[in-house]
């Protein structure tokens, strides 16, 4: 059990790394500076709106 989470937490950050050196490759083959945020590495965005409250 205990082997099972310790191999799911490896491979999820073994994928995080991958995709942010990825992200950062393709960074520096377009020319652009590499951003570093490591509270979103992936730059992962909500894709549902934000509610706003518009009165009618």
């Amino acid at each position: 059990m205990l082997t099972n989470i310790i191999y799911l937490l490896l491979i999820s950050f073994i994928l995080i790394i991958g995709g942010w050196a990825l992200k950062a490759l393709i960074a520096l083959a377009q020319g652009n500076p590499i951003e570093v945020n490591f509270k979103n590495p992936l730059n992962l965005k909500a894709r549902w709106p934000k509610e706003t409250k518009q009165s009618k």
